[in-house]
């Protein structure tokens, strides 16, 4: 007999398996006139539990960069930008969520409400579409078509990964 947080985790690696596909067959092939690409791969990072050992997160955080960079051919990029939201994950969780010690299960809006949810959400989702989209295009220069990118990105990924939240309650 499994218990609990083996079955958790298992329905966990699944969940982050079929957002990992959704992500390549098909939020990859759409964008916004070069400017919007939905990321919604970060749902896997911004929902894991609240008390993963910081080390497992950070791997869990490198682990999926490392599956969206071999998709997109990206030498580092989604693995920089995963590991650096995993990184300021837990600090934010901290700073945002009154009783953090309280929650047992992942990060969700049943979980940590509403607000609470969105301000994650937003803050982290904003934080790894800069990183992204920072790295891709390596140049001062384009600042202006980062903060584009950067955007226009975080509104069609919060939009979809919101929608699908409230879907789940």
């Amino acid at each position: 007999m499994k218990s609990g947080k083996t079955m958790g985790w298992n329905k966990q690696i699944i969940q982050a398996f079929v957002v990992i596909v959704l992500q390549v067959l098909l939020f990859n092939h759409l964008q916004i006139a070069g400017f919007g690409f939905p990321m919604v791969y970060v749902l896997i990072l911004m929902n894991l539990p609240v008390h993963i050992p910081r080390w497992a997160e950070m791997l869990i955080g490198l682990c999926v960069g490392l599956m969206i960079d071999v998709w997109h051919s990206s030498l580092g990029i989604h693995i920089a930008a995963c590991v650096a939201l995993s990184f300021v994950r837990p600090l934010l969780l901290s700073k945002a969520v009154q009783d953090i010690e309280r929650i047992k299960d992942n990060i969700s809006i049943q979980t940590i409400g509403r607000i609470e949810y969105t301000k994650c959400a937003v803050i982290l989702t904003v934080l790894h579409h800069f990183i992204v989209f920072s790295l891709e295009t390596w140049n001062i220069q384009f600042w202006w078509i980062v903060l584009l990118q950067t955007l226009v990105s975080s509104i069609m990924t919060l939009c979809i990964i919101l929608g699908y939240e409230y879907l789940r309650r």
